[in-house]
This record gives C-alpha cells, sequence and structure tokens, in this order.
C-alpha cells in the first residue's frame, strides 16, 4: 500500500484512508464483503487484504516495508496481508501484535484504530515496534518501498496544508488521495476510506480501474505469462546456438561427458536410483526401487524394513516434469499408483520441511571447489478458504492456477468442491513443480559464501558430478548453511534448466541469456572431460536412439 491518512473530523469523527498500489500484472481484488465480524475486500491471490473494520468500531489498515527499503528475503512462511487479517482480527489486536511470531514474515506497517485509540505497529524484519499516537491530529504514512525520505516529509507537509484549510468529509479525502495515487507499472488501483462516527463505522471501497475477471482462456493465460509458453517456443531463437556449439565440437550431443557417471550425462533417461546411490548416505530421502507389475503383497513388507510411513512420495524411476509424481497416504492409493504404472518407480520418503529451492551448480573438471550460479525458490499450490467458496472456484480466480485444473480433476476429483473455512490454507500439490502449479522466484540473492560452501561440499563428494541442479527440501536457510536439516530430492544433471528464470519478474530475455550462459559452462565442462579423461562424445545414433528411447518413454509415463 502506498498512501494512508488518518484524518480527525469534529464531534467524534475519524477518516481511514487508504491506497491500494499494485503491478499492473497482479489480479484485482475481490470488493469488501464480511467475513464473520470483519468487512474487508480480499486479494484472490493470496487471501489477505489490505484494510479493514470490524464490528463497526475498529478498524486498521497494512502498509508494506517498516522504516526503510528492505531486501526481500523470500520465500516468506505467509503473506502480510494474511498476518494482518490475524491482527484486526484478535480480541486486543495490538496485544496480539507483541505476541505473535513473526520471523520469515516480510516487513511490515499496521495503523490500528482502536476502541478510541490510534497505534502505529511496525516489523522491521527482526524487531516491533509500537507506538501510540494522538488520534486528535492528522497523520500520512507513505510506503518506505516506493518513497524516500525527502518524498515522505514533502507528503507530511502538503497533508498539514490541505488539512488545515479542507472542510473535512468523504470526497475531499477521496480528492486528496486521487492526487496522490500513482501511474505507470506500479499504480494505484483503488483507495479504501473508513468512516467511524459514534461508535458506527463505514467502509466505502473505490477502484480506480476497470476490475475484470482473471481470464479462465488457457491459452490466453500462456499468451500472457511467457513462462508457461512451450519449452519448443522459448528454446526455438536458441537452436542455432545450439548448432554453433555442436560445430565446434562436431557432436550434435556435446553435453556427452559432463557427468561421467550419470547416463547421457543426466540430459535424459538418467535414473534416479543410480544417481540416489552415488550420492552420499542421509543426503536424500529413505527410497525403495520397484520394478513395475510388483504386487503389493511384495511392497507392503519392504516398506516396513526399510521404516517407510506414510504418506511417502510416488514417481518414476526415470521422469520428466514431475509427470506421474504423486503423494500417497495409504495403502489404498498405494495398490491403486503399483496397479496403473507401466514403468519402474520409486517409493519415497515424504520430507516435510518447510522450504524448497532448486540449486544450480557446476565444477570445471580439475578444480577444487563449485559454483552455484542461481537458485529458484519454490511457492507451492494453495488456496485460502473463505467460508463459502468451493476449492474449484478458489482456484478459478487465480489465472495461473486455471491452468492446473484438468491435472486437479483427476487427481483431486470430488474434493474440488468442498468448501474450506475461512482462513485455511489447503497444499494442493505437495511439491515444488512447476507444471503442478508452483510459483519460481529467483533467489539468486541468498548465495552466500556459507551457502556456497555447504553446496559444494555435498556436490564433491558426488563422483563424477560437474553439472546440474539439485532441488532441495530443507527447515530454513541457517541449517542449510551448516549442511543440517535438508534433504536433496532430486538431483539432475545436464538437462537441467536454471529454474530461476521463470521468476515472473524475469522477461523472455533474461530467460535467454541465462540458457544461454549454462549452456556456455556446461559446454566447457564436457569439452574438459573429453581432453582430460579420454571420454567420447556421444554419436550420432547413440543420440538419436536416446530420444528416441526418450519419447516412448515419455508416452509410457502418461499412460
Amino acid at each position: 500500500m502506498c498512501t494512508v491518512t488518518f484524518l480527525p473530523g469534529e464531534s467524534g469523527v475519524y477518516h481511514l484512508t487508504s491506497n491500494r498500489d499494485e503491478h499492473s500484472g497482479r489480479i484485482h481484488a475481490l470488493p469488501p464483503q464480511r467475513y464473520s465480524d470483519i468487512f474487508y475486500p480480499k486479494d484472490p491471490a493470496g487471501g489477505g487484504s489490505w484494510v479493514a473494520l470490524k464490528r463497526d468500531t475498529d478498524a486498521g489498515v497494512l502498509l508494506n516495508g517498516a522504516f526503510e527499503n528492505h531486501r526481500r528475503l523470500a520465500p516468506y512462511r505467509k503473506s502480510r496481508g494474511l498476518v494482518f487479517l490475524e491482527i484486526i482480527d484478535a480480541r486486543d489486536p495490538v496485544a496480539y501484535f507483541n505476541a505473535v511470531c513473526l520471523m520469515a514474515i516480510e516487513p511490515f506497517t499496521v495503523i490500528l484504530f482502536i476502541s478510541g485509540r490510534l497505534f502505529e505497529c511496525r516489523w522491521d524484519g527482526g524487531q516491533k515496534h509500537v507506538k501510540q499516537l494522538d488520534p486528535g491530529r492528522p497523520y500520512i504514512w507513505t510506503s518506505v518501498t516506493l518513497y524516500d525520505e525527502p518524498t515522505r516529509a514533502q507528503r507530511e507537509t502538503a497533508l498539514a496544508d490541505w488539512y488545515r484549510q479542507k472542510d473535512l468529509d468523504t470526497g475531499s479525502i477521496l480528492d486528496f488521495h486521487r492526487r496522490a495515487a500513482r501511474k505507470g507499472e506500479v499504480a494505484t488501483v483503488s483507495i479504501t476510506t473508513v468512516r467511524i462516527a459514534n461508535g458506527k463505522g463505514k467502509l466505502r471501497y473505490f477502484p480506480l480501474q476497470k476490475e475484470s475477471a482473471p481470464s479462465t482462456n488457457p491459452f490466453l493465460i500462456r499468451l500472457k505469462h511467457w513462462e508457461y509458453w512451450p519449452a519448443t517456443i522459448i528454446y526455438a531463437p536458441l537452436f542455432f546456438y545450439w548448432i554453433w556449439l555442436s560445430l565446434k565440437a562436431r557432436s550434435l550431443f556435446w553435453f556427452s561427458a559432463a557427468n561421467p557417471t550419470i547416463t547421457h550425462s543426466g540430459f535424459l533417461l538418467e535414473s534416479k536410483k543410480q544417481i540416489y546411490h552415488l550420492m552420499p548416505e542421509g543426503s536424500y530421502p529413505k527410497t525403495l526401487y520397484c520394478q513395475k507389475g510388483t504386487r503389493i503383497g511384495q511392497l507392503v513388507p519392504r516398506l516396513k524394513a526399510l521404516g517407510l510411513t506414510y504418506p511417502i512420495m510416488a514417481k518414476p524411476d526415470i521422469g520428466q516434469r514431475g509427470m506421474a509424481v504423486q503423494l500417497l497416504k495409504d495403502e489404498c492409493q498405494l495398490l491403486r499408483y503399483a496397479a496403473r504404472t507401466r514403468v519402474d518407480f520409486l517409493l519415497q520418503e515424504y520430507i516435510d520441511h518447510p522450504l524448497e529451492i532448486g540449486v544450480f551448480y557446476y565444477r570445471m573438471p580439475g578444480q577444487p571447489a563449485g559454483c552455484v550460479t542461481g537458485i529458484v525458490g519454490k511457492q507451492l499450490l494453495t488456496v485460502t478458504g473463505d467460508g463459502r467458496s468451493t476449492v474449484k472456484t478458489l482456484l478459478s480466480r487465480n489465472e495461473r492456477y486455471v491452468l492446473q485444473l484438468p491435472a486437479l480433476r483427476r487427481a483431486l476429483g470430488p474434493a474440488l468442491q468442498q468448501v474450506p473455512a475461512n482462513g485455511e490454507v489447503l497444499s494442493l500439490a505437495p511439491y515444488g513443480n512447476h507444471s503442478r502449479g508452483a510459483k519460481f522466484t529467483d533467489e539468486s540473492h541468498r548465495i552466500t559464501p556459507g551457502l556456497q560452501a555447504a553446496i559444494d561440499d555435498l556436490c564433491r563428494r558426488i563422483p563424477g558430478f560437474y553439472f546440474g541442479r539439485l532441488d532441495i527440501r530443507f527447515r530454513d536457510w541457517q541449517s542449510l548453511e551448516a549442511g543440517e536439516a535438508f534433504s536433496v530430492i532430486e538431483l539432475n544433471g545436464a538437462g537441467s534448466e536454471p529454474t530461476h528464470i521463470y521468476d515472473p519478474e524475469h522477461s523472455i530475455f533474461f530467460a535467454w541469456r541465462e540458457i544461454r550462459r549454462h549452456w556456455d559452462i556446461l559446454f566447457a565442462i564436457s569439452r574438459a572431460n573429453t581432453r582430460q579423461q579420454g571420454l567420447a562424445q556421444m554419436s550420432f545414433g547413440k543420440g538419436i536412439k536416446m530420444l528416441w528411447d526418450y519419447s516412448r518413454h515419455e508416452k509410457l509415463i502418461a499412460g
């Protein structure tokens, strides 16, 4: 939120008004409704809000940031909009703010007008700050994430001058806020004002842009979001660069010596079982390899012997893009999965650490240490209930989730018609795969010497691994740097993408640059292994057979 004002009028009248500023691509808010004792507009993507009126007497407004513009350290465990609703919903909002744990929550400021008292509550990412203000004087707050200190001071002066000269009413307040509205990529999309007089409150919502429902047309959604374009379209402009590298290496399959101990260097058809056997014990989940056609009577004793308990993850041993990956919650689901699968598969311990990332790593042959080139954060597909809408309706309010509806209908069936309670968060895909609805965010700013050292220490203990991406679930960043409380869900080789490119904030041009940069690294590693270890490049015939075998295997997985 950009601009917030608190303005006392005559005879016990108070006005709390907020501009909502958002990126042009963000889905419009749902108009205000009453949810239990609270009346507020809702952000359909996260389920939270930025302004609320409770029981007609108490009001609150949320602003992004605390005292200064902060560096985002996502993924955060909960949105600020949801935390704001928890605060305003509490019996004593100020006491709740002081008591609630806010670690791993992005910095914010909440203005609370509670029983005639005015409070400013700030969370700076490490500490809470609460100040009681004089409700008899006017105040203005502007987002520290958008405006510097001199601009904020100018706005305070402008408010004081305007306040002395104006007759205070809703119309004049709206005029003031319209003049403060932003335009451009981040623009003011609505103004919301709360008027409280003699214990009676009224919230009014004024959209400044045409509120349009999110698209439900998959083609139009993909057209607007390049990260959902087919791979053939994304990679088409890079085709000639691949040919150039092939000419230099005298092989169309110039990547084939990059990871000598992994089938096809991990480009296609690599076995997860084979890769896990290369990794240090304890660095990956407990895993049971199962051949297709294995009967349930044979599986149960082996699961017990390995100490695997439900829920467990099931996935093809040779897979791609999250296909046929499923969380199994009981023996009946295991029976169905084993009966349906047409390929060898793995049953794996479910790692329930709260955070998941993909870490891209490489090490030049002969060098003592490697390098982390990118980190992608994964926000799993979740919906937040409002107590009235079905899961399917909640999904349809987010364009990104609309694309997942066909797969979710097959996976969840009647569960799509259930109505989650107000504020209830449902996770609909327990793994961070982009094709299964996870939102990818570029977290490369988290690359620190400590993190690089921890990843490098692990990767140097994997024989013959020089290039690829590790998908990791972990408890917290401090533990990961210490090499504790984490598990490598998968390790991918030469076919790995630098998936931080799929952050919606990145352009397709950024993606092309990053792909080309990583191809250059892969090329150099494969050439070095060819020279130093005398490895031969994959022949044209073997390469074509690899592609043909992969096409057949993919059809088997798809069923």
